[in-house]
Formats: C-alpha cells, sequence, structure tokens
C-alpha cells in the first residue's frame, strides 16, 4: 500500500541510545504511553485511507457450558463465542493496522536510510509489505530471535526482508532498549535505518482500532480475550473499553510454555519466567518488557489466561472444522482461553490475530498432534 502520510502519529518512538548491553536508564519521555480514545479514533481513519481491512467477526456454534454458573432457569450459563478473524487482515496479520498506524505518521525522509524491527515475524511482515509498497523505503531488516520456528525467517524472506537471527540475548537487548544492539558492527546501515518497536503509542491505537470495531459489531459483547505479546495490544484495548465506558472485561491469553504476564501479575513486577520454545510462536518471552509494566498496571486488564499446547490444538482444529478458519497458535490461543471458560460465561469475543501458520503445523494439528519448532 502506498501509505497516504499524515501529521505525527502519537507515539513514535526514537532510534533509542546505544549503548553495550545496557538498556537506556533515562529518557525524556516514557517509550510507550496508553492511546487515548482520539488517538484510536484518529487510526482508524488513517487505515480505512490506507486500505487497511475491517475484519469480519463470526460466531462458533458450540454447546460450551460453564458448571460453575447458573441462568435465571437454574441451569449451567452458556459460552457464547465469536472470532474476530485478523486472519483475513493484509499479510495475514492484526500487527498491519499497528505498522500502518504507525508508518503513516512519519516524514518520509525518516524512511529514506530503511527500516529495522526486532519481531518474532508478525510486525516484521507488516513492515515489509510497507517498504515493498513504498520504493523510497531502501530496505526492511527484521531481527528475530534464534530460537524462533524457521518459518518465520522464510515468511519474512520471501517479502524480500533482511532476516537477521540474534542470539536471544541481543534480540532481548533490542527489544528492551528500543535501538539495534551492538552485534552489529558500527557501521552497519542498520544504525542509521529507521528504528520501529512494535510496542509505541501509535502502534497500540492501530490495533486498538479492533475493539472499535468488536464494539461495533457486538455492543453487548461481556468480554474480550486478546494474546499477550509485548503489551501493547492487550494494554492499548483494555484502556479503549474503560475510556467509552464499556462494561466487556479484556483479558490476555498466554501459553503455559511462555507466561510472562501471569508471572508478573503473581510477582507484582516485571520477573523472569521460564520459557520453552513452542508452535505457538509468536507470544510469550521470558518477561514483561519493564517500560511496558505500568502501561499494562494502568490499563485495567482483569487476568491473564493460561492454556496448554493441547489446548491450541484443540481451538485450531475446531476453527477450521467448524468454520474453514486457518489459525496459527498466537490467534488460536484466544480460542482456547474461551473454551476452557476462564473469560467466564456470557457472549466472549476472540480476536484471532493471525494465520500464518506453517503448513506442517496444521496438519500436525489436525491430526491431534502438538507440533514442535524447528530452527533450522
Amino acid at each position: 500500500m502506498d501509505l497516504n502520510v499524515s501529521s505525527l502519529a502519537p507515539g513514535v518512538a526514537g532510534a533509542g541510545i546505544f549503548d553495550v548491553f545496557k538498556p537506556p536508564s533515562q529518557s525524556p519521555k516514557p517509550a510507550f504511553e496508553l492511546p487515548l480514545l482520539q488517538d484510536v479514533q484518529k487510526a482508524q481513519q488513517v487505515l480505512k485511507e490506507n486500505g487497511v481491512v475491517r475484519t469480519r467477526v463470526v460466531h462458533l456454534k458450540t454447546d460450551t457450558y460453564l458448571m460453575k454458573d447458573v441462568d435465571e432457569c437454574g441451569g449451567p450459563k452458556k459460552i457464547d463465542i465469536y472470532l474476530k478473524l485478523e486472519n483475513e487482515q493484509k499479510c495475514g496479520t492484526f500487527k498491519t493496522r499497528g505498522a500502518v498506524n504507525y508508518v503513516a505518521g512519519l516524514d518520509p525522509e525518516v524512511l529514506k536510510q530503511g527500516i529495522v524491527t526486532p519481531s518474532v515475524g508478525s510486525f516484521g511482515q507488516a513492515l515489509a509489505m510497507i517498504k515493498n509498497d513504498n520504493p523510497f523505503i531502501p530496505f526492511c531488516a527484521a531481527l528475530l530471535p534464534q530460537d524462533l520456528h524457521i518459518y518465520r525467517s522464510q515468511l519474512l524472506e520471501n517479502m524480500g526482508a533482511q532476516v537477521h537471527r540474534l542470539p536471544f540475548p541481543s534480540w532481548w537487548f533490542a527489544l528492551e532498549s528500543r535501538t539495534v544492539p551492538p552485534t552489529f558492527p558500527i557501521d552497519s546501515p542498520l544504525h542509521k535505518a529507521h528504528f520501529i518497536h512494535p510496542a509505541t503509542t501509535a502502534c497500540s491505537a492501530g490495533d486498538a482500532t479492533i475493539a472499535l470495531e468488536i464494539l461495533e459489531d457486538l455492543p453487548d459483547v461481556d468480554a474480550i480475550v486478546v494474546p499477550f505479546c509485548t503489551g501493547g495490544f492487550s494494554s492499548g484495548v483494555s484502556h479503549l473499553l474503560k475510556q467509552v465506558n464499556s462494561s466487556a472485561k479484556l483479558y490476555a491469553a498466554e501459553v503455559s510454555s511462555s507466561t510472562p504476564l501471569r508471572t508478573a501479575m503473581n510477582a507484582g513486577t516485571p520477573s523472569r519466567c521460564n520459557h520453552t520454545p513452542s508452535f505457538v510462536d509468536q507470544i510469550g518471552g521470558e518477561n514483561v518488557l519493564p517500560d511496558m509494566w505500568n502501561s499494562i498496571k494502568a490499563s485495567g486488564i482483569k487476568d491473564s489466561l493460561v492454556v496448554s499446547p493441547e489446548q491450541v490444538v484443540n481451538a485450531i482444529q475446531m476453527m477450521l472444522n467448524g468454520l474453514n478458519v486457518v489459525s496459527e497458535g498466537a490467534g488460536a490461543v484466544t480460542l482456547a482461553a474461551a473454551l476452557s471458560g476462564q473469560a467466564g460465561a456470557g457472549k466472549i469475543c476472540c480476536v484471532i490475530t493471525g494465520g500464518n501458520i506453517d503448513p506442517d503445523f496444521l496438519t500436525k494439528a489436525m491430526h491431534g498432534e502438538v507440533p514442535m519448532p524447528r530452527f533450522h
């Protein structure tokens, strides 16, 4: 898409401070601020002008009840599940929303040295699409952790992105410090490129347009379930629900192989959790980003809902068999959480954040197997 460049979007982060494996300790303003309602409404217009898809909400027919709660007749309450299909978005990921809103707010001059992002795939894909549609951007570089499934690298390379797989400490440095790590020589073009972090106010505002659409389609929704990524998406949606005085609760879903939000909530502060690479490869890390924690707390996220890889496989099967919907693991984690009853009864909308699943993973999941990631 040829971007319709407007005035500077809120919360656009700069390149950060270069310091060997030590994130900057001070900044003139917070790296992330929760988007205001007007930021999200402005983003909605930006996305419309740039051809970003307004995705469907569909009903998933299930006979799932919450046995511990009863209705007015004394019977168990039904869990009525709806799916927000961001797998139908351009690039097959919701990250398109935040990436487009961020870049549309920039002066094109800052992009003429290229763009670089720390990613686990989806945000990099969205930026690669933008680069391909705007020839004045010379390159898009994606910094990936080495323990990410190789399929994510292949998707990015097929889109023409430069892929750099880094040891986890180097990749985490880029994510936490919001700058290119010293893994790269000081004369590397990456240091001159515009660094785009996936958790900025502008990205969060773009992502939170999903909530506006859900409220338009399901004004009486009781809960919305999203995956927990870096925290920008979940906190942005939760904060928006508060601003429009919605009674809907926002839950963030995680997979048991990596639970940074649940661990931080239990400890009251970002704390390292056990992290095992899994086929649910678009969410989960070793920790909550420290500069996101205050915003996550302030946003009003109701809870972290943790599910097993086996439950995610079941959710993938249910969507494909029932609606012919293909979801990656990070998208299916929301449905798995709703089916578990952790989000309560009533009308639950699960955001299916992407559909970029390795065909081999999908085949194994449809046979009831939990796929194992490959790194080479």
